[in-house]
Order: C-alpha cells, then sequence, then structure tokens
C-alpha cells in the first residue's frame, strides 16, 4: 500500500464516527479524460442559463502532478466559458458541515466585474435545484478571479444573511493549497484553514460567525466543487481539485478539533513523506 493512502485512510476512518455520511474520492478509479459518475453529478447540468452555459461534462479527470511533482490524477474543470462547472455529491441536511482538499488554480477569467463575479475554483455545500450553483444557497471557500486570493462566500437559505469575505490569502496560479471548510449550522460559525500543501506553511486558520443567524439559514444537501463566469470574459476560470473528504452530521464533542487534527497530520506527512 501507497503511504500516503495508508494514512489517508487512517485519518478518515478516525474522523468519520465523528461526522456521519458524506463522500471521500481521491480520482485514481476513474479513467482520464471522464467525468466521475456515478459519485458525482455535473454542476454545469444544474439549470443552466445566459451568458456562459458550459459544454458537458463541464469538469473531466486529468493526469497531472501533486504538489512534489509525482504524478497523479486529479479533476479540473473545462477551459471554456460557463457561469458554473464542476461536481456535486449528494449529503444530508445537518447540523454540521465539514469538507477538505487540495486544490489548485491553474487559470484566471481575464475580465472579472468583481469580486464573486468569476471564480476558478469553489469548495462549497449548497442548497440544489434551487437555482444554477452560481446564485444557490451555499457556503464555501472561493478562489477569486478578480483579487486572486481565497474568500469566504456564504448565501443563506430561506432569506438569511449573504457574506463575502477577504481571507487574506493568495491563490496563486499552480500552487497547491489544502483548505478546509466547516460550517456550524446552528451557530453560524464558519471555520476557513489554507495551508500551502508544499510548504506545510498555514497561511490561515480562522472561525467567522454571522450575526443573527438561524439554523434554517443552512439547508444544506450538497457539496460541490466548481468555477465559473458571469462577466464578460473571453479567457475561462479553469480550477483543480484532489483528495476529497467531505461530510454533515450532528457533530460530537471535540468532533472538529479531531478533524482539524486528522488534517494536520495528512498535511504534515505530505511534506516528509515526498522529501
Amino acid at each position: 500500500m501507497h503511504p500516503f493512502r495508508g494514512l489517508f485512510t487512517v485519518a478518515v476512518l478516525a474522523v468519520g464516527p465523528l461526522f456521519g455520511t458524506g463522500v471521500v474520492d481521491t480520482f485514481q478509479s476513474y479513467a482520464l479524460g471522464t467525468f466521475p459518475s456515478p459519485v458525482w453529478s455535473d454542476v454545469g447540468a444544474v439549470l443552466p442559463h445566459a451568458p456562459f452555459i458550459p459544454p458537458l461534462p463541464s469538469a473531466t479527470v486529468i493526469a497531472t502532478t501533486d504538489a512534489f511533482g509525482n504524478p497523479t490524477k486529479a479533476l479540473a474543470t473545462v477551459n471554456a466559458l460557463g457561469n458554473s462547472k464542476g461536481i456535486f455529491a449528494a449529503v444530508p441536511v445537518n447540523n454540521f458541515y465539514s469538507l477538505f482538499a487540495d486544490l489548485r488554480v491553474d487559470q484566471y477569467s481575464d475580465n472579472s466585474a468583481g469580486t464573486s463575479a468569476d471564480w476558478a475554483m469553489q469548495i462549497t455545500f449548497a442548497q440544489a435545484g434551487v437555482n444554477n450553483f452560481d446564485t444557490t444557497p451555499q457556503a464555501g471557500v472561493y478562489a477569486s478571479s478578480f483579487t486572486r486570493g481565497w474568500r469566504l462566500f456564504l448565501i443563506s437559505s430561506n432569506g438569511g444573511p449573504g457574506l463575502d469575505l477577504d481571507l487574506g490569502v493568495a491563490a496563486n496560479i499552480g500552487q497547491w493549497y489544502h483548505v478546509l471548510f466547516e460550517a456550524n449550522a446552528l451557530t453560524g460559525a464558519f471555520h476557513s484553514r489554507i495551508v500551502d500543501v508544499f510548504s506545510n506553511n498555514l497561511l490561515v486558520d480562522r472561525i467567522d460567525t454571522v450575526a443573527g443567524w438561524q439554523p434554517q439559514f443552512a439547508q444544506f444537501d450538497s457539496v460541490a466543487f466548481f468555477s465559473g463566469e458571469l462577466s464578460n470574459d473571453t479567457v475561462a476560470n479553469i480550477g483543480v481539485v484532489d483528495n476529497i473528504n467531505a461530510s454533515s452530521s450532528v457533530p460530537e464533542p471535540g468532533g472538529a478539533v479531531l478533524l482539524s487534527i486528522a488534517v494536520g497530520i495528512i498535511v504534515r506527512w505530505r511534506r516528509l513523506g515526498r522529501r
């Protein structure tokens, strides 16, 4: 067994009983150039609309390298304009949402009109089927084409508050980032943690709480990884994702802490195991 796969499995098993139902994917089992079904569905096929309707599939499995130059497979959004391009999978509506993944921006759009107008990659929990993923209720972290940095984004369910917050970290082209995002639907607390995979440097670790939060503002039933363009662009965003672990459940005491410890173990191993 490859040592990374072994430790990754241990971390997932350690966290799984705390967080419940979710999805784990490293994209190694899919053929190159294909859409990663049946685990995932296509974001681009959900209520597409003008100005940019993406081709389908809107994301495919690619051959690439990890942060240390080792060959691997990952998922990339297509090099074509689209209001939403990527993947999503169902998770139960619940009190606590948690995900982590490795993310890389390969290309930014050329004419972004604002911070959330175009995004190269977003990891998010969302309410699927209400709107296209560009405007459906959701909470997550995204790489803004306008600022070329990571931001926290929220569109609440049932008319709740929204949020677009600069996390103060660059999202550089070609650089792998390990991103952790946790959302507490009971309190409106959102935990964002970003690590430079190659250097193992912790770039941001913060919890932001939304004032006046109510649990019905987070009716999230899916996890998604997607890019999109809503501006007058001629160049598309391309985002890459790998090593996904996402789940939702009723939190148990210490669960979030144990997940963060597991993430730290994985990131530290990556750095040490490839020297």
